[in-house]
């Protein structure tokens, strides 16, 4: 059994692969200054749970974004199991070629995703991950990772808005009824959702401007709230990351 782990700034995936299968995904809190113990406590109540052996875990690969949580997490996979975690970077082996100019800033995750997304379908391929970030991957005909764009996601939006502006109601971040906003709450609601959508399908057409007629593979725990309301058609695929993790550790064994 393979365990792969996508530590992101709000959530932690452990997604655990029997041979080709994925067959359980666990998420938790993604929180800076947790205790080990925490996850620790997590992982375990989860695996009695769902009748998982520690001993069965043969491998461990992992991304994190969030570099001060490698210690809390190393700590509460070691719990698991003694084997250490192969941790994901521009450095290891890859079915991609990494021709960003700063790859010892590129995210892990976002390695990982253009992995799997050039891996199922060939590149030139988009990736779209709506999180804390909303982030678009670009991997080229050649299978180069050549760059993207990063922008404030939706709930990063929606929080800010509030923060910044007085006089602004805060308002349930609901799908809105329609465009135009009949009072404040639905103007937010509508702005901020159906804006979301329309900056993201303005990106992927200026994307394809460039490279191309190439598909859009989405994920990220936001993707549900934007993807109804979006112009493009889009492949959504909430696991690409964890997809992206086991094809790495695959390419690292050899």
């Amino acid at each position: 059994m393979l365990l792969a782990v996508d530590a992101g700034n709000s959530k932690v995936a452990f997604g655990f692969f029997e041979g080709e299968k994925l067959e359980h995904v666990f998420t938790a809190e993604s929180r800076q200054g947790a205790a080990a113990d925490e996850y620790i406590a997590f992982l375990h109540t989860m695996i009695t749970r769902n009748s998982i052996q520690p001993w069965a875990i043969e491998s461990i690969v992992m991304s994190s974004v969030v570099t001060p949580m490698l210690p809390v997490l190393f700590k509460a996979l070691k719990s698991l199991s003694d084997k250490p975690p192969l941790l994901v970077s521009a450095r290891v082996k890859l079915n991609i070629d990494i021709k960003y100019k700063t790859p010892e800033t590129l995210g892990s995750d976002r390695i990982a995703s253009a992995c799997a997304a050039f891996d199922a379908h060939g590149g030139p391929v988009i990736v779209a991950d709506f999180g804390t970030a909303t982030a678009f991957s670009v991997v080229d005909g050649l299978g180069s990772f050549i760059g993207g764009m990063i922008c404030p996601g939706l709930i990063t939006g929606y929080e800010a808005l509030f923060s910044r502006t007085s006089g602004i109601p805060k308002a349930g971040l609901t799908y809105p009824r329609n465009s135009i906003g009949t009072n404040t709450a639905e103007g937010v609601q509508s702005g901020i959702i159906l804006g979301h959508a329309a900056m993201a399908d303005g990106i992927i057409g200026m994307i394809r401007k460039e490279v191309g007629d190439a598909p859009v593979i989405a994920t990220g725990g936001l993707s549900g709230m934007v993807l109804p309301h979006m112009g493009t058609k889009v492949i959504d695929d909430q696991y690409l990351t964890l997809k992206g993790l086991k094809l790495i550790h695959g390419l690292n064994l050899k």
